[in-house]
């Protein structure tokens, strides 16, 4: 069974409140993208304050599209997101940010640009717990479909089949399929799910086109 997980990427703490109390009837994870404005030009809430003051059942993906990741870790570690994502072209210590965030009892994947080589990150395919194909180019919502990471995905997946992938960017029922095909068990869709007018419709859409 391939998961969905829907996304948020907004600069307004009501919007995200909001969003989450939209997403959380259907679905039991929500995944977060966190933008510092360096890493890439778009800029997010700060997020760790906004995940404090959410009642939620439902559990929390933070994508880290930030600079110096190990600058702001620590905070997060105050709310209850169980899974990191961390990019693999920021200016960390990947190896010691991967350790802290199992330290804390935390999962952590590795997230790669459509340009970025899996050379990048092989000495730590064994330390993570699953790895993050991008599949726009990362900072907005809505982005245009990289047709080429596909490919990259698929040859990762024939090397690492143990390796659990996940996709984000430009996911929708035309796109999901063809991840699925290469490898893919975990797509993350933010504007086709938050845009849609109807969450439940658009993530069953998705859903039903990736596991047919």
């Amino acid at each position: 069974m391939i998961d969905i997980i829907p996304a948020i990427l907004t600069d307004s703490s009501i919007k995200f409140k909001e969003l989450v109390r939209k997403l959380e009837p259907y679905t039991t994870r929500i995944h977060v993208d966190i933008a510092d404005g360096v890493f890439v030009p778009n800029k997010t809430i700060v997020g760790y304050e906004e995940l404090k003051e959410v009642e939620s059942a439902v559990k929390f993906d933070v994508h880290l599209m930030v600079q110096k990741p190990q600058d702001i870790i620590k905070e997060w570690f105050f709310t209850h997101v169980d899974r990191f994502l961390i990019q693999a072209e920021s200016q960390t210590d990947l190896g010691a940010i991967i350790e802290e965030i199992h330290k804390n009892d935390r999962k952590v994947g590795l997230v790669l640009n459509p340009e970025t080589e899996i050379e990048k990150i092989k000495e730590f395919i064994g330390k993570i717990d699953y790895i993050q194909f991008m599949t726009v180019h990362p900072g907005f919502q809505g982005g245009k479909f990289v047709e080429e990471v596909v490919g990259k995905i698929s040859d990762f997946h024939k090397s690492y089949p143990g390796v659990i992938i996940k996709a984000d960017g430009g996911v929708t029922p035309e796109s999901a399929p063809k991840l699925v095909k290469a490898g893919v068990s975990i797509l993350v869709s933010g504007s086709y799910i938050i845009n849609s007018g109807n969450i439940e419709k658009a993530i069953n859409q998705i859903k039903d086109a990736a596991n047919n």
